[in-house]
């Protein structure tokens, strides 16, 4: 293998929650009553927000404010220097494996939350802003395999000599589809054993609960 692509949201930031909560707070103050935290932790962890709100006025054919993904990408930064952590073992790992693989990061989020996330757990001096890729450069995020393949495109890997470090459906779907050696983690799942059967279920090679198995297992 040449290149490890972790994913952000959940697998190196402990910021699944956070982001969800955010989400839900928003969806509520519009009137969708059933996205509570627990809600749209279930159903909408890992989407990209244009996903979101794709799906939204779909479902409920209606059409969100246009400065809905705004107020989300506002609220998070505000978010993220009063509660967001690492995962666990998840810095230590990035550091150890950097000296034997390329590496970089792709995340559904959104290119300013996803910097500052990567900069407030003390990783962007390993990847640089360079590898830091989000969905914005590509026309569709995950579950499209998109973003992992432009991702292995411009660190100069192939598919198949490429793992992918993922914590949500989304992910799985997109790395699978991508032909890349997909890992999960459950670290920070609120339902790892249900999420461990989902990952597997989808075509994740092996779910690991921590970043320590993982790096003996790369």
């Amino acid at each position: 293998m040449d290149l490890i692509i972790f994913d952000n949201d959940g697998t190196l930031s402990d910021s699944e929650r956070m982001n969800c909560t955010v989400t839900s707070d928003i969806l509520v103050s519009y009137g969708f009553e059933k996205y509570t935290p627990d809600y749209t932790m279930k159903h909408l962890a890992g989407m990209s927000m244009p996903i979101v709100k794709e799906m939204l006025e779909e479902e409920y054919q209606t059409t969100l404010p246009d400065n809905f993904i705004q107020e989300f990408i506002d609220r998070v930064t505000e978010q993220i220097p009063l509660q967001l952590q690492p995962v666990t073992g998840a810095v230590e790992a990035v550091k150890k494996l950097s000296a034997s693989f390329k590496i970089c990061v792709a995340s559904n989020g959104e290119p300013e939350n996803v910097e500052a996330c990567i900069e407030t757990i003390g990783l962007m001096p390993i990847f640089g802003r360079d590898k830091v890729y989000t969905k914005s450069l590509v026309s569709r995020g995950k579950p499209s395999p998109e973003l992992f393949l432009y991702a292995a495109n411009r660190m100069n890997a192939v598919p198949e000599r490429t793992f992918v470090i993922e914590d949500t459906v989304s992910g799985v779907r997109a790395g699978v589809a991508a032909g890349m050696h997909v890992l999960g983690i459950t670290a920070v799942s609120h339902h790892p054993q249900e999420t461990r059967e989902q990952l597997l279920s989808l075509g994740a090679k092996r779910v690991f609960v921590s970043w320590s198995e993982i790096t003996d297992y790369i």
